[in-house]
Formats: C-alpha cells, structure tokens, sequence
C-alpha cells in the first residue's frame, strides 16, 4: 500500500521564480511542469537554516542547496534541469527541494509525494 499527496505549486513558481518544499518522510517527488518559459533547475539540501536553540528551520529558511538529478519519465535520462514540458521522478533526495529558474513562470506545476508502506 502506498500513500501520496498531490500539490499544485503553480502559483508559488508564477509569483517569484521558484518553489521550496519540505518534501522529509517522502520517498518520491513527482514533478510534472508545462510549459515553462524558462530552464527549470532542480535542487536539494538537508539544511534547513535552523539556529541551534532557536530554530529547527524549514523550507523557507533552508539553504545549502545542491543540484540533484531526476528521472526524465519521458526518455528515461537522467536530468538536472528541465526546458520543456515534462515529468520527472526524483528519489531519496534531501528534506528540502527547489524548483527555480530566472523568471521562471509555467502554465502548470505538480508535485507528486510518494511513500511506499
């Protein structure tokens, strides 16, 4: 048995380029983007910018990212970035995930958790 959740992200990438998620727990982040007028780059951290006594941080505090590379579900590459409506499958990443680009807007923007039970 498994459980997912779907998240539409469109409107956090429309207003300023990007979207941060906390995506911990999750086996599988599913990212399907169409039409993006711009390379799509996606990256990854554990960091979540917490100050220690103060913080435990969070997707909005997180920093330290790495670019991470997915699955193309189209070809079946493997993909840093995406120019391109497409669908790609990133596995046992880091706690946080971006989604970013320089003025970076799409028609669409989903995001797919998955755990496997």
């Amino acid at each position: 048995m498994a459980v997912e959740k779907l998240l539409d992200i469109t409107s956090d990438i429309n207003a300023d380029g990007r979207a941060t998620l906390d995506i911990g727990g999750w086996d599988n982040a599913i990212v399907q983007l169409v039409t993006p007028n711009t390379t799509a780059t996606f990256s990854s951290t554990n960091d979540g910018g917490g100050i220690t006594g103060v913080s435990d941080g969070s997707a909005a505090s997180a920093i330290n990212f790495i670019v991470v590379q997915g699955t193309n579900l189209n070809s079946g590459s493997a993909v840093t970035t995406l120019a391109v409506s497409g669908i790609v499958r990133f596995t046992n990443i880091g706690q946080y995930f971006r989604i970013e680009g320089p003025g970076l807007s799409v028609t669409k923007a989903l995001v797919r958790l998955y755990k496997i039970n």
